[in-house]
């Protein structure tokens, strides 16, 4: 059975070196500085510290929205930006 991207709540993806991610969504309250994060768990290498990023919509419904539409290559992009969690 295929997963349908648009609807999906996490998606997986190869970075540059090969090694496999799942990006999904979290935040707390709209205009707050915890909203609307788009977070990257390492899936092969437990010593690698998830990341994340803030989504400029600032809403968790349109990041998870625009986590469905993105190709792997934004999603790659994305996660080059992204900011280890402390």
């Amino acid at each position: 059975m295929a997963v349908d991207p648009k609807r999906a709540l996490s998606r997986r993806f190869l970075d540059g070196g090969m090694i496999q991610w799942e990006a999904y969504v979290s935040g707390g309250q709209p205009n707050t500085p915890r909203a609307a994060r788009i977070y990257f768990v390492c899936l092969e290498d437990p010593f690698e510290r998830p990341r994340w990023v803030a989504h400029e919509s600032r809403s968790v419904a349109e990041a998870t929205r625009s986590l469905g539409r993105m190709s792997d290559d934004d999603l790659i992009e994305l996660h080059t930006r992204s900011t280890p969690l402390d």
